[in-house]
């Protein structure tokens, strides 16, 4: 949902005055490197994506069509140059400040995180937001539990009932289920998109993600090689652009903000600044 409101944004905003329509094919799973091959063949497309780790698939296919631009996404992928780009997504900032609101706001001084797989990209939101818990509030005492899946919200929903059963009053809720958050009524935050209208009384804020810089910057690389005849040199590592360039946003659940201690509302606002200033890293 995120990419797909980023992709949006940037087609309604016309990059280089560019007119870009876009296709797509859902749960591609093992079969990535056939779908691909098709859009390619057909010579109508200039940059495909794949939204998870498909470097294997895109390896085999990236010489083969070295005119239009692959892209991945993600963790578990690795960089190959050329005519392969590899974008990522780090959140890690908004959940610093997350984790303040949890540290100042739990009355259990006990904090957990709900959450998919351990990877870069889940792993650098957990620890930034247990280390905001623990800057603001050194008593405090984490809970990590990993569903190893992608989506599972009855295993969701028992780490939640875990966690709350063992102190946890705020829960970083990753792997997307808020059944349990709302029937108990405890502070919950969500991830990658605002999910305050899912769970609108245990939602206190969601960090959410925006791939436009992403996009935007993909499509100028794009863009440099059709107009310069240069060819596609992608870099090794992955692309990733922080808070201050766009890429997310904290988002507050109003019901939640209305009755927030004034000073946390203002350690929310310093430390947003702080961030998006270049001021605290």
């Amino acid at each position: 949902t995120s990419f797909v409101n980023s992709m949006d944004r940037v087609i309604a905003a016309k990059p280089h005055g560019l007119n870009i329509e876009v296709n797509y094919t859902e749960n591609v799973a093992d079969n990535a490197e056939q779908v691909f091959r098709t859009y390619a063949e057909t010579g109508q497309y200039d940059i495909l994506f794949g939204d998870t780790a498909y470097v294997d698939a895109i390896e085999k296919l990236k010489d083969e069509f070295p005119n239009i631009m692959f892209v991945m996404t993600g963790s578990g992928n690795q960089g190959l140059g050329g005519n392969a780009y590899w974008i990522f997504i780090h959140a890690h900032e908004p959940a610093y400040v997350m984790g303040e609101i949890a540290g100042k706001m739990t009355k259990s001084n006990v904090v957990g995180a709900v959450s998919t797989f351990p990877a870069d990209d889940t792993n650098d939101q957990i620890n930034a937001f247990f280390a905001g818990a623990k800057d603001v509030n050194p008593a405090v005492k984490q809970k990590i539990t990993f569903i190893q899946s992608w989506f599972d919200p009855t295993k969701s929903n028992e780490a939640t009932s875990a966690q709350i059963a063992a102190g946890a009053d705020m829960i970083y809720q990753m792997s997307g289920a808020f059944e349990v958050c709302e029937e108990r009524g405890i502070g919950c935050f969500g991830n990658y998109v605002d999910m305050s209208k899912v769970a609108p009384k245990s939602i206190i804020a969601s960090a959410i993600v925006k791939w436009d810089p992403h996009i935007n910057w993909l499509i100028d690389q794009w863009w440099k090689v059709k107009t310069t005849g240069a060819a596609f040199d992608a870099p090794t590592e992955p692309k990733w652009f922080t808070w201050a360039e766009g890429s997310g946003d904290l988002v507050l659940n109003p019901v939640w903000e209305a009755k927030m201690p004034e000073d946390v509302k203002k350690l929310v606002a310093d430390s947003v600044e702080a961030i998006k200033s270049g001021k605290k890293k």
